[in-house]
């Protein structure tokens, strides 16, 4: 019987420590590596392209009044106007790919502003640019989109 009791708690220390062992291996809980950075990039571009539309504002127009593709979101002079004069009003939009803010700012100042509507600089978004409030993880996916973006002529849809 004192065996069968050796045995079973020998075989418990065992399982124990190949369990430890293991839990010691994975990589800390962190949200920014548990996400999948393909699938958090193609969740950015359906944000900036299909939802936000960032590009009416980020993207110059050709003759035809339409989204230039070959300059996606590289920042032009914007197409509109408020009706009374406002404060503070940008009459042109940045670069938002690598080459501009995406390249400045770091992921997470990129977040914040994104979240909250401040700028690195501890700026406020000057109109027409509305103050977001995206979730960390959808503020996250926008950063890592645009942060792919080359923002060279000729490359986007990236």
């Amino acid at each position: 019987m004192r065996r069968k009791f050796l045995t079973i708690g020998i075989a418990m220390l065992v399982v124990m420590s190949i369990w430890q062992v293991r839990a010691t291996d994975e990589p800390a809980a962190n949200p920014k590596n548990n996400l999948d950075v393909a699938a958090l990039r193609k969740h950015g571009a359906y944000l900036v392209n299909s939802l936000v539309l960032c590009s009416d504002c980020h993207t110059p127009q050709d003759e035809q009044g339409m989204p230039d593709r070959t300059r996606q979101l590289q920042g032009t002079v914007l197409p509109v106007r408020p009706k009374k004069e406002t404060k503070n009003w940008a009459d042109e939009s940045p670069d938002i790919t690598s080459r501009g803010l995406a390249g400045k700012w770091s992921e997470d100042g990129m977040v914040k502003f994104l979240g909250t509507g401040i700028d690195p600089d501890g700026n406020k978004a000057r109109p027409p640019m509305p103050a977001f409030r995206m979730s960390a993880n959808d503020a996250r996916a926008v950063a890592v989109y645009l942060k792919s973006l080359s923002g060279a002529k000729g490359t986007a849809g990236q």
